[in-house]
């Protein structure tokens, strides 16, 4: 519902998830958004994707007021990585190491971006997440039972289902 807009998505899968966990941009040490390999998409013409998807990030970041304009080359290389797979996946791996490290606090998975749904409606499918690690949160850790989960899939399935109908 955020829109096919480049910036409403990253809004969306970034700055809004951190803003109602209490968290500012910069509070997050690696983003891992598409990941594409720099080598293939800059001679097919389709640009650095990795560091434009970066940009997106620090810009908002900027307009947010988090970080002056002068930081986005800074952010882009703290926060960002180099490209491999349009994903953001392959990054849990690595982000759990540097966790256990303690060399990070908390890491930015990223899935954005249906071509072909895009073309098709205009519109733009994503999900994100937040890794991390111990001590890292805001508050203390609370249990959720697996009724809990069972209980919020349904709401979310439901409300999924009320909007197909009114479409």
């Amino acid at each position: 519902g955020a829109g096919a807009a480049p910036q409403a998505i990253t809004s969306a899968l970034t700055f809004e998830p951190l803003q109602k966990a209490g968290l500012k941009m910069t509070d997050v040490d690696k983003y891992a958004p598409e990941l594409h390999n720099a080598e293939i998409t800059l001679p097919a013409g389709a640009g650095n994707v990795p560091e434009a998807n970066y940009k997106m990030i620090a810009a908002l970041s900027v307009m947010k007021g988090q970080i002056e304009r002068a930081d986005i080359p800074k952010f882009v290389a703290e926060r960002g990585m180099p490209g491999f797979i349009p994903s953001g996946v392959p990054y849990i791996g690595h982000a759990l190491e540097a966790l256990k490290a303690g060399t990070i606090k908390r890491a930015m998975i990223i899935g954005k971006g249906s071509l072909f749904l895009g073309r098709l409606t205009n519109l733009a499918d994503g999900a994100s997440f937040i890794m991390e690690g111990p001590g890292a949160g805001t508050e203390p850790a609370q249990g959720v039972s697996q009724s809990d989960v069972t209980e919020m899939l349904l709401a979310a399935l439901s409300d999924v289902a009320a909007n197909l109908q009114k479409g």
